[in-house]
């Protein structure tokens, strides 16, 4: 290891993605209308995989990296559940601090987030998009 250049945790460090991520769950996240701003969920550290659920039945759910994406065109989709035990889920295997979601509908709704950390500081992401929110302004994310 040089001196010059110390080897530790970091966003290019291929051992802080090779391990078992560190759980964080959450569940009954209210996801506004359209005609809200998103609800912001934010990582205490890096994350290496996300699975996110729509848990409602009353509207499908919006996905995305910056509120301007989730606003926008910027998205993914989960569709409604279609009963109290069925919830359709979306995986995003995706280093971010924080995701953004909204109903994809006038009708709220509401989602579960799991997602295995990483023990990146989430300061070393890009944060100076105009809402803070990390790759905010970058191609495809709003």
């Amino acid at each position: 290891m040089s001196l010059a250049y110390p080897y530790g945790v970091g966003l290019q460090n291929v051992g802080s993605y090779q391990v078992s991520g560190v759980p964080y769950a959450t569940s009954s996240i209210a996801a506004p209308s359209t005609s809200d701003a998103p609800t912001t969920v934010t990582f205490p550290e890096v994350t290496q995989r996300i699975v996110v659920s729509n848990i409602n039945t009353a509207s499908p759910l919006r996905v995305g990296f910056s509120s301007n994406g989730v606003k926008g065109t910027n998205y993914f989709v989960i569709p409604a559940a279609t009963s109290t035990t069925n919830y359709p889920s979306q995986e995003f295997k995706v280093k971010v601090s924080k995701i953004f979601i909204l109903s994809n509908t006038t009708t709220p709704t509401s989602a579960s987030i799991f997602a295995e950390l990483t023990n990146i500081d989430t300061k070393l992401l890009d944060v100076s998009g105009p809402d803070g929110s990390n790759w905010s302004g970058s191609v495809g994310v709003g």
